[in-house]
């Protein structure tokens, strides 16, 4: 079984600590990794790699947190606040990965060669629905209209923790500019009925 060291928000000891002080931050850590143990013994990845991976090293993560937190004492917006710092952190991170797409010669045309590729993978049937609206020398553009982040921070009742997850999406993926530009209306996190994604080219 996985650790909190483990996951994206590898960091997260050291910085409660830093952030709550040694006995303290050490209490909220604690309870965390409590939290993050049962989330994955009673995980339900619906037999699909992708999805183990996503809640072990995303989503239960940073859904632990947020609950050690609350159950620490802290408001929903304060405990938001302290959420936010962190998978901004994680967010960055990614953000650094995906500019080494940019640095490839036609990096436009490379990552829409692959898109659909990465996607049918990554993000599979068992947990997101995808409708493509087109995929051209221009834009990419796709809807996902059902997304497992969202049903399950809306199961845990903790439906506002998933607005931090659609955040995190606009810093990672600014990491394709200047050659590839991200754009988002709206997101199931915020009560959109869909989650837009745009990947279009710049001039």
């Amino acid at each position: 079984m996985k650790t909190i060291s483990e996951t994206k928000l590898f960091f997260l000891k050291e910085d409660c600590t830093a952030e709550f002080g040694m006995e303290r931050g050490g209490e909220i850590f604690s309870l965390t990794e409590n939290i993050y143990e049962t989330m994955c013994l009673n995980g339900d990845y619906r037999n699909n790699v992708e999805i183990e991976c996503h809640l072990t090293m995303n989503l239960f993560p940073t859904m632990a947190y947020y609950k050690a937190l609350r159950e620490s004492g802290f408001e929903k917006e304060e405990a938001l606040v302290f959420v936010r710092k962190e998978t901004t952190k994680a967010a960055n991170i990614k953000k650094a990965a995906q500019a080494n797409v940019t640095r490839m010669p036609c990096a436009y045309l490379v990552y829409r060669l692959f898109v659909k590729k990465v996607m049918k993978k990554s993000f599979p049937v068992e947990g997101w629905d995808t409708k493509w609206i087109c995929c051209n020398s221009n834009e990419i553009h796709f809807d996902m209209t059902r997304c497992i982040y969202k049903e399950l921070c809306d199961s845990k009742a903790c439906p506002e923790l998933c607005t931090v997850f659609c955040e995190n999406d606009d810093i990672a993926f600014s990491g394709l500019l200047p050659k590839i530009r991200f754009e988002r209306e709206g997101t199931l996190g915020n009560g959109a009925e869909y989650c837009d994604f745009h990947f279009i080219k710049n001039k």
